[in-house]
């Protein structure tokens, strides 16, 4: 078949026709018949050729598919034979039968049936499927399973450009129920071009007939220009589909003029355009040839703005079809994404808002439609109060807040159709509304509108009015009435309804301590300011549903809306005041400086350390900073003390806010003198400074106090701020101060420098595949070397652009190369890792994963978890850059230098096999109410358990459902052998848990204290003779007594069945006896309850346990008959053989009295043994008589006299034999004299009288001894020698001199025998020892 060659007019012949134009008219002259060529073309029957409308290029996305003209198509060569015209006519149908050229009898084909078509193969430009041709799964373009495909129109107004069509294609298609056959390099594809989109003639480097004659000697396809209807020129591609679609390419690019186009796209979806790091918008560019451009800064910070009305420009540039292309693309993604609207409107005054939320038309919008209207309530101004009244009623000039709008979200229509109508409802709103002011006191606004007062619809729908009242800091008294002019009276008039409505009570907190050491006054400014820093008063108001108005000086204001409530607070008010006494306040006076310090680092450990809270001055206050004790318990549990504490209390007071004001003050003495400081400062440089400041004050050492730092002058209220001024004020100790003001003055110096070179610009190569690596996650990279190094920095297709001072740029440079090269180095571990271990590597949100991060220096990418929103998963994705989209689940992903990696992947390991280890798991069902006993007090049970057994323990929270039957589970995660013992441990505990009984038992308090016994004892012996635990901590679980300020008898008995029943009968058998019991009284003299009381009580529990009785002997403090009445209570059998016994001991025995001589008392009682020794002897007792025994003399001692000191063993015996000390004293010469009666008193006058002998003896016996010697030998082995064998020697000197002798048993020590007898038996006996020692010398 012959093919036409397409030539422009500079290569027509000598008589100005082209061949093909002669090749026509040849045709029309010859009257030439009719062939195949004839017959419609089955492929261009599925693709007819354009009409003269503006439509699509070739596009790369199968939603974008041109709707193809209902016309009959022709082939090329027969479009040839037609003439020029706008629109094409439908061929007449044919007289002849139809040939089908896709009959396989016809045509057979070479070999076996051939397969359905695939695809359309893509073009050269993009890899994604053609939008001509046929789609994937072998329906036609524009349908989908034999429908027609929806058309994606463009959600806002956009002008194809002129002259744009369609390409056709002659490629197979199945549209239609023909079946069709491609004939192998048959493929035919034009592209139609308006003479305005091309490139002049004269700007063409070469003519077109040779750039068409290039292109087909490179391209196995061959390309034809012809003219097209409406002028424009078609160009006609043959050959096999990728050659065709890559020459018609080539011919798009060379033959068209560059176009560039905006298309303007909400502010919102120019993240979804940019994509993640600019992937969208690269691979848009990459498959379109278009260049696309928005800012280097949006591109790099993903801009997230929720708000539809802000549009910015995408630029797009390239040839006609490359521009289109991608308008295409980005308009999908537009249409994607604004489907559903989400928009806020800003320009609305929110005066309107109650008039709109109450609008039947605002609430119609919302039925039946996917739209969600926000619609702020305002009834408290806050930033910008209500304008003032205008005259006359007229309407009011309201202002729109940006920081309060209106927020619309839903279907794109929805928002659309409800922002009109709203904006409709404002117009009518402006021309009606005005307002009026009005002043009622603070205290009654709360009752007005709000929590506590009328709802803000229910006042609008009575008065047609809205109330507007200031804010909570604001003193202002004025209310704003806002309505229709005939309607405002009756707003007015309900405020003043509702305000006098209110109930008023006053309460003067500084009369309850008029004497206050530093006035009424300042104590009652004291206690307001601390209960307000305590929201103490917002606890009285809730308590109570009442507003307090509390005033420094005392006059407290209280309202409400109930007058019973009212003086409920009042009293309240005035029991916390008295609970709050001048003793539990003291004043600091410190420098505001130290104010922040206090507050966040002492103020905490002073309340926990002391029990006192430290009340700090707000921001711009004066004042002291106060102290306020509390109490020692933590403050979570503090409660408000509501009476008058003791003085006792007050001196604990004391004593705590002393130590509070020395720790403060030790933490500020010592430090230099606070000065300020101002460094002029431009006001472009003070961000700049800000982060010079907060590098400067990181680098201190711990502990350091930042320097105050004000930029633009002082603080000033919200309403009077000015413009900053050109200065930084410094505040803090000289020498701090100093060095921060050099430091700044060198740093401004630098910036202004600087600033004089932020011309200069560095442009280098940086590997485009790093790219995102430097970008980072929305720009974070990237800004933060832009911050770091004062620098602009702008990415652009491998090429990196640094504007700045040159100093920084340089650096800057460096630091991006070097980061350059560690990406080089980079390697990439994939680690097989099962998906149920990810979450335990990666650690609780991410702390275990970036460890690795930082630690190595490396990226580690666990997959995304599709079931949910896997926090740990995504850490470290800041420095990771965007993941792999085909990451497999349970893959790992480990990249960075190859030493870090390969270490990271090492450790990953490790720990893998370490939580495998580690990974066994286990679950217990336990009872929902055991989970608290389980968990112990603070968590100590539960982590008594997890260090016992090594295991973690999962509770449930309360705030997760029980099972079925009220059961919760319990999860134990470790190894093997520490989660089979915590299982059983909770399984053993479960079990004693499920078989505990409680029993509530009734007893009279009054016997609440012999139950539980002295210290417990009577308690714990019913335990445990009833099986119960030995540990005493689970006493009090078991057996609960009611508190002693709660009413009730109830006893609570808690355990196992067995146990608790035993508990339960020994506790009722000790109330039956207790309540059987008789008491009885005794009649003992005092002077005869010693007998019954004993040492230390030891008498009466021996007597309470042999009779089994009850013994209250009266104290020395009662008077009268009570003091001789002993008291027996128990079993009346035991109470009359405990009575019987009692008067038996204590009656009065027989007695004697003897005069003993006050010197020799202590000599004879031997220190309590001859008392001793008569009671057991002879059952005799010794009284004085009511005297006072003698104080006990001083003992004599020995003295070695010169100081001598102790022989050495290799001293010769004979030489020391004579050289001894001797000391003689008399025992009684120091004593008081007179005598001291001994009272004799015993069972029986025998028992008396040899009571009486004994002492008769002994007084005689110490007559005698009343000279005491010391002797001390020289030698201390001579010693031995005085005692003999066996006592023998030193028995028979006692008996021969009548004398007692007591030898030192450590007679290495050089003491003294001990002489004790009559002055001459004293030194008779020293002579026998010394005539023993001097025979055994």
């Amino acid at each position: 078949m012959a093919t036409e060659t397409a030539t422009n007019s500079n290569s027509a012949g000598a008589d100005g026709l082209s061949a093909a134009e002669k090749l026509m008219q040849q045709h029309a002259a010859d009257d030439h018949k009719v062939t195949i060529e004839d017959v419609p073309d089955e492929e261009f029957t599925l693709h007819p050729p354009p009409s003269g409308a503006a439509s699509l290029p070739i596009s790369t996305d199968p939603s974008r598919v041109a709707t193809p003209s209902g016309e009959q198509a022709m082939s090329s060569k027969a479009a040839g034979k037609q003439p020029m015209r706008e629109q094409p006519q439908q061929a007449p149908a044919s007289k002849k039968p139809t040939i089908d050229t896709q009959s396989e009898d016809a045509f057979p084909a070479l070999g076996g049936p051939k397969a359905q078509p695939a695809a359309a193969a893509p073009t050269p430009w993009s890899r994604k499927p053609a939008a001509v041709g046929k789609a994937a799964n072998g329906m036609s373009n524009g349908t989908t399973n034999g429908t027609s495909a929806p058309s994606n129109k463009s959600s806002r107004a956009s002008t194809p450009m002129s002259g744009i069509v369609t390409p056709s294609s002659t490629a197979p298609s199945q549209r239609g129920p023909t079946p069709q056959m491609s004939l192998p390099g048959r493929y035919s594809e034009q592209i139609q071009l308006h003479p305005s989109m091309m490139t002049p003639r004269n700007q063409l480097k070469k003519p077109v007939v040779d750039i068409l004659r290039d292109i087909n000697k490179r391209s196995k396809a061959n390309v034809e220009m012809k003219a097209g209807p409406g002028g424009v020129v078609v160009f006609e591609g043959t050959g096999p589909v990728d050659a065709v679609r890559v020459a018609l390419k080539e011919v798009a690019t060379q033959l068209c003029s560059k176009q560039n186009v905006n298309v303007p796209v909400p502010a919102s979806i120019r993240g979804k355009i940019v994509g993640k790091q600019g992937a969208t918008i690269q691979a848009i560019s990459k498959r379109t040839g278009a260049r696309i451009n928005i800012s280097k800064q949006e591109a790099a910070e993903i801009v997230e703005d929720d708000d539809l009305d802000t549009m910015v420009d995408v630029t797009i540039e390239g040839d006609p079809f490359a521009v289109q292309m991608a308008k295409q693309d980005i308009e999908k993604i537009v249409n994607e994404h604004t489907s559903s609207a989400n928009t806020r409107l800003k320009n609305i005054p929110p005066e309107y808002y109650p008039f709109l939320n109450a609008h039947p038309r605002t609430n119609a919008l919302r039925e039946g439609r996917d739209l969600k209207m926000q619609i702020p309530q305002y009834h408290t101004w806050n930033e910008q109060p209500p304008p003032q009244a205008p005259a006359d009623r007229k309407p009011a000039a309201f202002s729109a807040q940006a920081g309060l709008p209106i927020q619309l979200s839903g279907e794109r229509q929805a928002v659309a159709e409800a922002r009109a109508e709203i904006e409709r409802q404002m117009q009518e709103l402006e021309r009606q509304l005005t307002l009026e002011q009005m002043a009622i006191e603070r205290g009654r606004h709360q009752f007005i509108v709000g929590n506590m007062g009328t709802s803000l619809n229910d006042f609008l729908a009575e008065t047609g009015c809205s109330v507007i009242m200031p804010p909570p800091g604001d003193d202002s008294e004025m209310l704003t009435v806002v309505g229709p002019a005939d309607r405002i009276e009756e707003g007015m008039n309900k405020i003043m309804d509702l305000a006098s409505s209110m109930s008023m009570a006053s309460a003067d907190i500084a009369k309850q301590h008029a004497n206050a050491p530093r006035g009424a006054q300042a104590h009652a400014r004291d206690v307001t300011r601390y209960l307000q820093q305590r929201q103490g008063i917002e606890e009285l108001e809730r308590m109570h549903n009442a507003r307090i108005m509390p005033d420094s000086t005392g006059a407290w204001q209280i309202y409400a809306r109930d007058g019973k409530n009212a003086m409920k607070a009042r009293s309240d008010i005035m029991n916390l005041i008295s609970g709050h006494p001048p003793t539990r306040f003291h004043p600091v006076e410190v420098d505001p400086f130290y104010h922040e310090h206090l507050r966040q680092q002492a103020a905490s450990n002073i309340r926990d350390q002391h029990g006192v809270r430290v009340i700090l001055p707000e921001d711009g206050d004066e004042g002291p900073v106060l102290l306020v004790f509390e109490d020692r318990a933590p403050s979570p549990e503090y409660q408000l003390p509501r009476r008058q504490p003791t003085a006792q209390d007050a001196q604990a007071f004391e004593q705590a806010l002393q130590q509070a004001q020395q720790e403060i003050l030790s933490l500020i003495s010592g430090r230099e003198e606070i000065v300020s400081r101002e460094v002029d400062a431009p006001v472009k440089f003070h961000d700049k400074i800000r982060r010079h400041v907060d590098r400067h004050h990181s680098s201190q050492p711990e502990g350091f106090i930042p320097t105050q730092v004000m930029y633009g002058g002082p603080r000033q209220p919200q309403q009077q701020r000015r413009a900053p001024t050109p200065n930084v004020n410094l505040r803090g100790p000289q020498n701090d101060v100093d060095a921060l003001m050099q430091s700044l003055l060198a740093f401004i110096e630098q910036e202004k420098q600087d600033e004089s070179e932020r011309g200069f610009t560095l442009s280098f190569d940086f590997p485009q595949k790093f790219a995102n690596h430097l970008i980072g996650r929305r720009g974070e990279n990237i800004n933060r070397l832009r911050e770091e190094f004062d620098v602009d920095i702008q990415l652009n297709d491998g090429k990196c652009e640094i504007k700045g001072p040159e100093a920084k740029a340089n650096a800057c440079k460096k630091h991006i190369l070097e980061m350059g090269k560690k990406l080089e180095d980079e390697a990439e571990h994939h680690l097989n890792i099962p998906s149920q271990y990810h979450r335990d590597l990666i650690g609780y949100q991410g702390t275990q994963v970036n460890r690795l991060q930082d630690r190595y220096g490396v990226r580690v990418n666990f997959p995304r978890n599709r079931g949910g929103d896997d926090d740990a998963s995504e850490a470290g994705e800041s420095v990771a850059g965007r993941r792999p989209n085909n990451q497999l689940p349970h893959e790992v992903i480990i990249k960075g230098p190859t030493k870090g990696a390969d270490a990271c992947r090492e450790e990953l390991l490790s720990l893998l096999q370490y939580v495998k280890d580690n990974s066994f798991s286990a679950t217990v069902q336990v009872a929902q109410n055991q989970i608290p006993s389980l968990i112990g007090a603070g968590g100590k049970e539960m982590e008594s358990m997890r260090l016992e057994t090594g295991a973690q323990i999962d509770v449930p929270n309360a705030r997760e459902a029980a099972g079925p039957g009220g059961r919760a589970e319990i999860k134990i995660k470790g190894s093997k052998k520490a989660v089979e013992e915590a299982k059983k441990l909770i399984e053993e505990k479960a079990k004693v848990f499920d078989n505990t009984v409680t029993r509530n038992l009734e007893i009279e308090r009054r016997h609440h204290r012999l139950i539980i016994g002295a210290q417990g004892s009577n308690l714990r012996g019913i335990i445990t003779q009833a099986g119960g635990p030995d540990d005493t901590r689970l006493h009090n679980r078991m057996i609960r007594f009611p508190k002693t300020d709660a009413e009730g008898n109830n006893i609570r008995v808690e355990g196992q069945k067995a146990v608790v029943d035993k508990i339960c009968a020994a506790i009722e058998a000790l109330v039956n006896e207790q309540e059987s019991q008789t008491t009885d009284v005794a009649e003992v003299k005092p002077d005869k309850h010693r007998l019954l009381i004993g040492r230390g009580g030891e008498t009466r529990r021996q007597l309470e346990q042999q009779f089994g009785v009850t013994i209250n002997v009266p104290r020395q403090s009662e008077t009268g008959a009570q003091r001789s009445q002993v008291r027996i209570a128990g079993q009346p059998e035991k109470v009359e053989a405990a009575k019987a016994h009692i008067l038996e001991i204590t009656k009065d025995q027989e007695g004697e009295t003897v005069s003993v001589p006050r010197k020799y008392h202590h000599s004879i009682a031997d220190n309590g043994q001859f008392f001793r020794r008569l009671r057991n002897d002879h059952k005799v007792t010794v009284d004085h008589a009511g005297q006072r025994p003698p104080p006990k003399p001083s003992a004599p001692a020995p003295s070695r006299a010169n100081g001598e000191s102790m022989p050495l063993i290799t001293d010769d015996p004979t030489a020391n034999a004579s050289n001894h000390s001797w000391e003689m004293h008399d025992m009684h010469s120091s004593t008081e004299e007179g005598d001291i009666p001994w009272v004799l008193s015993g069972p029986s006058a025998e028992a008396v009288a040899s009571a009486q002998q004994k002492l008769t003896r002994a007084l005689d016996e110490a007559g005698k001894q009343d000279t005491i010697g010391f002797l001390i030998l020289p030698d201390p082995r001579a010693y031995r020698h005085v005692i003999g064998q066996g006592g023998s020697e030193i028995n028979r000197i006692r008996k021969q001199t009548g004398t007692k002798i007591q030898v030192p048993r450590d007679q290495s020590k050089g003491e003294a025998i001990e002489i004790t007898g009559t002055k001459g038996g004293v030194e008779e006996a020293r002579d026998v020892i010394l005539e023993v020692v001097q025979n055994n010398a």
